[in-house]
């Protein structure tokens, strides 16, 4: 009897092992993102960048059962973010993926959620604690910046005067800016940069900060904007003073506005990021980290840019 009990022990056993491969979480291999929860925390609704963040990770999730993704606004403002991934941790989700508004006062978030257990994956623009996250996902943001800065020194003809509507809080942007800086040092040092001021990506205040530049710098060029809402602030008050063609400009995004502003002769370039595929990655990363899998710290995502000569290839096909 004793022989017999072990004989449908061990067939019981490996039938079970058939059904539920052995996992880095005890899960079946192929729904280690099954009943998942992703709490997903960008700067803003207000801008397609964000929401297609967000769009890449729901579509990357769209065939996972029972997982939920959570996506709160918090509307650029800092501390409303921090209180909402505390909101993520007391829920326990899986993971937190963060685009944060400020790379530098969003640590209060990633201790939480160290203490807590739950990983979290840095997306877009660098947290400074990066000892503190699961991993971080970016566009080539110094490689944006080398581009769009070798198309405005280019169009005023190596020299004069540029300014740049800056979002400095931001370790996306200070890689854009340290793009064209480098550029400028190596490249075309008879350009000077005259002012910088930050706008925190707003229409509105860019396109105040741009009137003012052109107020106070007469023999104004060229202005740098560090994305493409801040673009479409600059574009209007150069519109509004008559300078179209005058002030050259250039931004970083490559979104559907950027296109359009390229096409009708207002913007020079604008790199195109993917950020449908960076949060399709978040969503890579964290289903390898639960399946015990090693993941990479540091994972870059390529840019391409748009300009007057290929702008027609994406009209219509980006963000």
């Amino acid at each position: 009897m004793k022989k017999k009990a072990g004989i449908f022990c061990f067939a019981l056993l490996m039938s079970l092992f058939a059904l539920y491969p052995v996992t880095g979480i005890g899960q079946a291999a192929d729904n280690i993102g099954d009943n998942r929860s992703y709490g997903v925390s960008v700067m803003t609704m207000n801008n397609p960048f964000f929401v297609r963040e967000v769009d890449g990770v729901r579509e990357a999730v769209k065939d996972d059962k029972g997982s939920e993704v959570l996506a709160p606004d918090p509307a650029n403002d800092i501390m409303t973010q921090i209180s909402q991934i505390s909101e993520f941790i007391a829920k326990k989700v899986d993971v937190i993926i963060v685009d944060p508004i400020d790379s530098d006062g969003i640590k209060p978030s990633l201790v939480e959620a160290e203490r807590a257990g739950i990983p979290v994956i840095n997306i877009d623009s660098v947290v400074v604690d990066t000892d503190l996250i699961l991993a971080m996902i970016v566009s080539d943001n110094m490689d944006a910046g080398v581009q769009s800065a070798r198309v405005l020194c280019n169009a005023i003809g190596g020299k004069g005067e540029i300014a740049i509507v800056n979002w400095s809080a931001l370790g996306a942007v200070r890689a854009r800016t340290d793009g064209l800086q480098k550029v400028l040092k190596e490249e075309f040092p008879e350009v000077t940069i005259v002012s910088d001021q930050d706008a925190y990506g707003k229409v509105e205040d860019a396109q105040n900060i741009t009137d003012t530049f052109m107020q106070a710098y007469p023999n104004l060029k060229g202005i740098f904007a560090i994305n493409d809402p801040t673009a479409q602030g600059v574009v209007a008050a150069i519109q509004g003073a008559n300078r179209t063609g005058q002030i050259m400009v250039v931004s970083v995004d490559g979104s559907q506005n950027a296109i359009e502003m390229i096409r009708d002769g207002q913007l020079l370039c604008s790199p195109m990021q993917q950020p449908i595929e960076i949060g399709k990655m978040a969503v890579k990363l964290a289903k390898q980290h639960w399946a015990g899998e090693k993941v990479e710290k540091d994972n870059v995502i390529s840019v391409v840019n748009i300009t007057t000569e290929n702008f027609q290839e994406y009209d219509h096909k980006t963000y």
